[in-house]
């Protein structure tokens, strides 16, 4: 049995920090198996904070130029973990930070050059993960959907609640997935400027009230009613989705509560496309130390650990909402694009047409020798 040793870099849109996982995967009768044995996750230091955030307002001559700088501060920080747990993986794979995402008009651009990382870490690395899908068609995201199907498949659903909220069910035989809508992307703006870097717990949304004008004019926004499927970029937030929340009254807490109680409808209304199917399995399975049955939603991301939010989501839903062990919320996403790296490696599909939108399967990906 061969074992295959990789880290996953990833790096969200809520810009909190750098998720880096070390994971072994290997490929036992007739399934793939995984173990997460490290993570990390290094929050920005205030430069490159700011530098994230206002990325896309760069000229084109700055951008490229962060674009490698960025790609020698991952490299750096993957050389430093690996060095702190004492790891020998032989092979890195970055999603690097999604800068622009227009599938319509036919580009993507993740920040963070791969070969920079290669040569600072002298590990072969994959990078650039959306461009190939987006070639062929489709939206470029969501890419996790591999990884939902291949090692986290006894779940009915894989739910990420990111800066942007995903998820990814089979149907039908196929693994299928699209963007939900903004999640943490709004509760963070609206905690950043009441001076929090988020809202822990969803202590201050509790506090709230409900803003019956923003609650409508949030659920009215077009996204909604665009054909599965979709995907949502850092961009298209920015631009119809903050304004709402700038022009809306109230305090902080009635917005994050409005806010909370939104993500949490949108939730609810994808969690219904998840097909009926057979009665579920009473009897769970143990597997990685989470336990799964037929109709189970496993829930990560950084919105996972917002109690109020999961609240209100176990409230509205049928489905059984599992929130795993830490490590798992916050590393998954990292977990996953490490086994794309893999996959990509083997020359294996790792990036699913019908979760994408594109006209076939494709093994994604650039790879950078040392």
């Amino acid at each position: 049995m061969i074992v295959h040793k990789a880290i996953g870099l990833m790096s969200g849109s809520s810009i909190d920090g750098l998720d880096i996982a070390y994971a072994e995967f290997w490929h036992e009768n007739g399934k793939w198996e995984y173990n997460l044995l490290a993570g990390e996750t290094i929050l920005y230091p205030s430069e490159w904070k700011n530098i994230l955030k206002n990325i896309r307002e760069f000229p084109a001559k700055e951008l490229i130029e962060v674009h490698h700088k960025y790609g020698k501060f991952l490299g750096e920080l993957t050389a430093q973990f690996i060095r702190s747990h004492k790891l020998k993986p032989k092979l890195i794979a970055s999603h690097g930070h999604t800068v622009f995402h227009n599938p319509e008009k036919g580009y993507t651009f993740q920040l963070g050059y791969g070969q920079e990382i290669a040569a600072i870490t002298k590990i072969t690395t994959v990078s650039d993960f959306r461009t190939k899908d987006i070639a062929l068609g489709g939206q470029g995201a969501p890419l996790v959907p591999i990884g939902d199907e291949l090692l986290f498949g006894e779940f009915a659903a894989c739910v990420n609640l990111g800066g942007i909220a995903n998820m990814s069910f089979n149907k039908n035989g196929q693994r299928v997935a699209f963007d939900i809508g903004p999640a943490n992307q709004l509760l963070n703006y609206l905690a950043n400027r009441a001076g929090y870097d988020y809202d822990k717990n969803g202590e201050m949304a509790m506090q709230g009230k409900l803003i019956d004008k923003l609650y409508t004019d949030l659920a009215e926004e077009v996204f909604y009613r665009k054909s599965l499927p979709k995907s949502l970029s850092n961009e298209y937030v920015a631009a119809h989705f903050i304004p709402l929340l700038e022009k809306s009254g109230g305090k902080t807490e009635d917005k994050l509560y409005t806010v909370s109680l939104h993500v949490a409808d949108q939730l609810y209304k994808a969690l219904s496309f998840i097909p009926a199917g057979d009665k579920p399995n009473l009897v769970p399975v143990i597997r990685n130390g989470i336990a799964k049955r037929g109709k189970d939603v496993l829930v990560t991301g950084g919105g996972a650990k917002n109690r109020f939010l999961i609240s209100l989501l176990k409230d509205i839903t049928p489905c059984n909402i599992v929130v795993p062990q830490e490590n798992l919320i916050d590393f998954k996403e990292a977990l996953i694009f490490a086994f794309m790296g893999v996959l990509k490696l083997k020359n294996k599909i790792n990036c699913l047409s019908t979760a994408t939108g594109a006209l076939k399967n494709s093994s994604a990906g650039v790879v950078f020798k040392p």
